[in-house]
């Protein structure tokens, strides 16, 4: 299935983001952590294959670096992985 990688990688990214918006567990996630979530999913050639993708990881990682809310960064990642759903083959 298309898409099938990148939208997995944004999965997780959206999960260590929740993880920190919600406080849970013993492990403190790092801001350094989720931009590298969000970067392996830039490097992803199939972010190019559907529009917008590629532009709302970019916004997420720039909010995740000017130290945006853990919400803002969450819905930013959605916004992403709803472009994917929307351009990707069913």
């Amino acid at each position: 299935m298309a898409g099938r990688a990148a939208a997995e990688g944004i999965r997780k990214a959206i999960a260590l983001v929740n993880s920190v918006a919600d406080e849970a567990g013993d492990e403190e996630i790092t801001p350094t952590e989720i931009a590298e979530a969000i970067r392996d999913c830039l490097e992803l050639s199939e972010v190019d294959e559907v529009p917008n993708v590629r532009r709302y990881l970019g916004e997420a990682l720039d909010a995740v670096s000017d130290g945006m809310p853990a919400d803002f960064v969450a819905m930013t990642l959605y916004a992403a992985l709803g472009a994917l759903r929307e351009g990707t083959p069913h």
